[in-house]
């Protein structure tokens, strides 16, 4: 009985030992977590929140990258840990990747004809249609998930990319762009500003938005009939209000959008890296389309592609163009082959020779000023083509110059 007895209270001793040790572990356990603060560590991106990163993911935006594999986020992600050619996978969702780069401008350059041609290349994939709008129109960039990306639906490989001439002279629209996307590279097209003003107002008039007065209905409200396109050479020199050859009108984007040398040194101040820019110059370029294709497609660091071997067509306007495949785009091609309304529409008078000695005259210090820049102050933007002994800018750009 007293062995019985002095075996219980050894067990009871040895329960109360181990039931102190226990609490002062735990009790140890619970002041070292409470003062406990994780080591610092290379946070890779990874799925954070919409809207606004969490405070302690530390983001790296990489950039573009043409070759090789892209980053591929997971779910719901920020816009702060996003960059241009990044991918988002989120369940029940396309592949999304945000565009590598965009053809930005100019206006009425021939933007639409290098993006129709780019899109044939087997890894491009355009986004948005002819032109997507997103920055220029943009409301909240927190909806570059629900309302940009979704442009973007691609294979995985795929590199993709967009056309909308209007962010080019768009200080706001640019700066959206590189707020979410700060490692995009830009294409730019230039046209001689004063040939690529009439030809705006030409565009405008057949989309219905020149009236009598002259008023212009994307700058003001307007009432009354719209000019039937095309319109007269004489209404553009009204328009532009043309006083002993001068331009008095000179705040209207028809004449503000040709001032390239101030639009590029805006990109460049909003901090885009001059290496991912390319000023081609549109009408030197358009004598060898082949060797433009090349250039883009070599800068872009892709590989060669031979466009020459697209099936094409001349439409009633004597312009190239690519045609669809299937019974679709025989219709269509037969259809451009014999617009008589197309012709009309797109036949314009001659710019004025007054109204072209005002605009040359205008032109002429800013177009002084692209080509110093392009010459010496941005030595690292690319330009097409490819700078010489000679002037920059083509020589049929505004005589003044």
């Amino acid at each position: 009985m007293g062995s019985n007895e002095t075996r219980k209270a050894f067990l009871r001793a040895a329960f109360r030992r181990r039931a102190a040790f226990v609490a002062t572990a735990a009790l140890l356990a619970f002041f070292f977590l409470l003062d406990f603060k994780p080591a610092e560590t290379q946070t890779k991106i990874a799925t954070a929140t919409y809207g606004a990163c969490p405070d302690k993911i530390e983001v790296t935006r990489r950039g573009a990258t043409i070759a090789g594999a892209r980053p591929i986020l997971k779910g719901k992600v920020c816009a702060q840990a996003v960059d241009a050619g990044f991918c988002i996978d989120e369940p029940k969702k396309p592949l999304r990747c945000l565009p590598s780069f965009i053809v930005a401008g100019a206006q009425k350059a021939a933007t639409g004809w290098l993006r129709q041609r780019l899109a044939a290349h087997p890894s491009l994939a355009q986004g948005g249609g002819k032109e997507v709008h997103y920055f220029d129109k943009l409301q909240n960039l927190h909806e570059w998930r629900s309302t940009y990306l979704d442009n973007f639906a691609t294979p995985s490989a795929l590199i993709t990319y967009e056309k909308t001439p209007d962010y080019l002279p768009n200080a706001t629209a640019l700066k959206s762009i590189y707020s979410l996307i700060p490692s995009v590279s830009l294409i730019f097209m230039l046209r001689d500003p004063s040939s690529r003003a009439y030809s705006a107002y030409q565009h405008h008039c057949r989309k219905g938005r020149f009236y009598e007065g002259p008023k212009f209905a994307l700058e003001e409200d307007v009432t009354g009939r719209p000019l039937a396109a095309p319109c007269a050479p004489e209404d553009f020199e009204a328009f532009l209000r043309v006083d002993k050859g001068v331009v008095t009108n000179t705040q209207t984007r028809l004449v503000t959008w040709g001032l390239y040398a101030d639009q590029i040194k805006q990109v460049r101040a909003l901090g885009f890296d001059d290496a991912r820019l390319l000023v081609i110059m549109s009408e030197t370029a358009m004598k060898d389309p082949s060797k433009l294709l090349d250039a883009v497609v070599q800068w872009l660091g892709l590989e060669r592609f031979d466009f020459s071997s697209l099936r094409t067509f001349t439409d009633a306007l004597g312009r190239d163009q690519l045609r669809e495949p299937g019974i679709t785009g025989w219709a269509k091609a037969t259809y451009m082959r014999h617009n008589a309304m197309m012709v009309r529409r797109h036949s314009p008078r001659p710019l004025l020779t007054s109204t072209r000695a005002a605009l040359d005259a205008f032109y002429a210090a800013p177009n002084a000023e692209l080509e110093t820049l392009l010459r010496t102050a941005a030595d690292r933007v690319a330009v097409y083509p490819a700078r010489g002994a000679g002037a920059v800018l083509p020589a049929s750009w505004s005589r003044n110059s």
